[in-house]
């Protein structure tokens, strides 16, 4: 205790976090912001989680009013769904583990989609590249990247790179111009299952 604690008034913690370029308001604030202390308005990072969580919710809320069983199903399911999330979290669950399956889902409402009739499909896949592209625009350019990491390699390593080729040969099925990429995936899924 018989150190001298200072405390710097806002003022005063603004005027220090001029060493940054830029004259304009906004650069001196994003200064403000590299050197506030944790917890003290420091914006929170966005996590894998909450990216997911916002494109799933905004995907149901768009696709709602669609007159389809299986989307009615998918859309009553998700309230019940995040509570399954909550309860998981105070059981130990880390939003890690929780997002990981959540991709997965994400993958996997193409293949669902396309089990719908033509009336309603092409507006659903839309619906959800735009979810997507809005709120995780990395998704797909990890997948990309990793996709084509996996098809160098000539190897699947894990079931993550297991379910980013299955998805790839999902989006292929029916696509006749891309017969050659199908089966190059499909006898990586082939070496990797035996």
């Amino acid at each position: 205790m018989g150190r001298k604690q200072t405390i710097m008034t806002v003022r005063e913690f603004v005027d220090s976090a001029t060493c940054y370029p830029g004259p304009t308001v906004r650069y001196r604030t994003e200064a403000v912001l590299r050197h506030q202390p944790p917890g003290i308005g420091m914006p929170r990072s966005i996590t894998r989680y909450d990216k997911l969580l916002a494109t799933f919710e905004e995907l149901i809320a768009a696709i709602s009013d669609v007159q389809e069983p299986m989307i009615a199903a998918l859309c009553s399911s998700w309230e019940s769904t995040k509570n399954g999330y909550e309860q998981a979290f105070r059981s130990g669950v880390t939003k890690s583990q929780i997002a990981s399956g959540m991709e997965q889902g994400l993958r996997e409402l193409p293949m669902l989609f396309h089990e719908i009739g033509g009336e309603h499909r092409a507006r659903l896949l839309n619906v959800l590249h735009i979810a997507i592209a809005k709120n995780f625009p990395d998704f797909f350019k990890k997948d990309a990247a990793l996709l084509a990491s996996v098809v160098e390699r000539n190897k699947i390593r894990n079931a993550r790179e297991y379910y980013s080729v299955r998805h790839r040969i999902d989006e292929l099925e029916g696509d006749e111009s891309n017969i050659g990429e199908r089966e190059r995936l499909y006898k990586l899924v082939d070496q990797f299952e035996s």
